[in-house]
């Protein structure tokens, strides 16, 4: 008798940050997907490409013909995101960005994940190592996403997650947010509906790193996202959510302590995850209370002035 059939992958790869020009981009990341362990026809590639992006779409038919082109009509991050959902034909549907490449047993690990009984897999994705501060942005932009005592994940990050594909189907990314926290609040809503998400760190990818301008704006980013996002989670389903609606500015300093907290605890309990020496805990113990104080910042400019950053950095 013949063993059953693996699942079979559907990778949706966005492309809004292939046009930003990475060191690590597009050709990168496909080239990560042909070394995978995973049987290579067990899986579909699917890269989101706006309509009018006819450059990239004449490059992947002459170097990639085995790349599927889904038309993107809304070309936003989250917009290419749906599209190559909708388009896709698998048993998992697992998101990539076009500037995370995957180890080689990225998809054999989701398919084990799968097979095991998770409805999401969150992956974990860190910046090269040896990039400047790219360990202090590991813990501030990706280390938030952490497994318990029995691998049940707190959340996924877009760039690298995978979802039944009933799932993802049934409950998409909020259509109102542009980029961003819309990976936050489905995770949280996922979890809160009792789908089963699983922190799978063998699921890792390598982050393009911008600079350090770039990954503050992010922390500037998160402080925006956690007062616009407020606004949208009628279920109250983030954490953050009660104090904002509650208390407005107030409730930001409420958030920010919280976060700070969370800080001191992942330093000390998750560290290796994170691969902090134990010389460097007290460094990210004394910054912490400076990223949230700029994400603090940020909140208190958008309960003021709401429209400030969406019309400044199109969020």
């Amino acid at each position: 008798m013949s063993a059953p059939l693996r699942p079979s992958i559907s990778v949706v790869i966005e492309t809004v940050n292939e046009e930003n020009g990475p060191r690590t981009g597009l050709r990168e990341v496909l080239a990560g997907l042909a070394k995978q362990t995973y049987p290579q026809e067990r899986l579909e590639i699917l890269v989101a490409v706006g309509r009018e992006n006819h450059a990239l779409r004449d490059e992947l038919r002459e170097q990639h013909p085995g790349v599927r082109i889904a038309d993107a009509e809304l070309a936003t991050y989250f917009g290419m995101k749906t599209a190559g959902i909708d388009q896709a034909t698998g048993d998992v549907i697992a998101l990539l960005d076009s500037d995370t490449v995957p180890v080689p047993l990225w998809a054999e690990k989701i398919a084990s994940c799968i097979e095991a009984g998770a409805d999401v897999v969150a992956g974990k994705t860190r910046y090269a190592a040896g990039a400047p501060f790219s360990g202090t942005f590991n813990f501030f932009n990706f280390g938030y996403i952490q497994g318990d005592a029995d691998g049940r994940a707190n959340g996924f990050l877009p760039n690298n997650v995978a979802f039944r594909r009933q799932v993802i189907l049934e409950h998409g990314f909020d259509p109102r947010i542009v980029r961003s926290g819309a990976g936050h609040l489905l995770g949280q809503q996922l979890n809160a509906r009792g789908y089963r998400l699983v922190y799978e760190p063998a699921a890792r990818v390598c982050h393009n790193m911008y600079g350090v301008a770039e990954e503050l704006r992010m922390r500037v980013k998160s402080g925006y996202d956690c007062v616009y996002l407020s606004t949208l989670d009628a279920e109250q389903v983030l954490s953050e959510s009660a104090y904002l609606q509650r208390g407005g500015g107030f409730g930001l300093l409420i958030v920010c302590a919280r976060r700070i907290v969370f800080d001191v605890r992942t330093t000390i309990r998750k560290r290796r995850d994170l691969d902090i020496p134990l010389l460097q805990i007290p460094y990210f113990l004394l910054i912490s209370p400076l990223i949230r104080g700029l994400e603090l910042v940020a909140g208190l400019i958008t309960v003021v002035k709401p429209e400030y950053f969406k019309e400044k950095y199109d969020w």
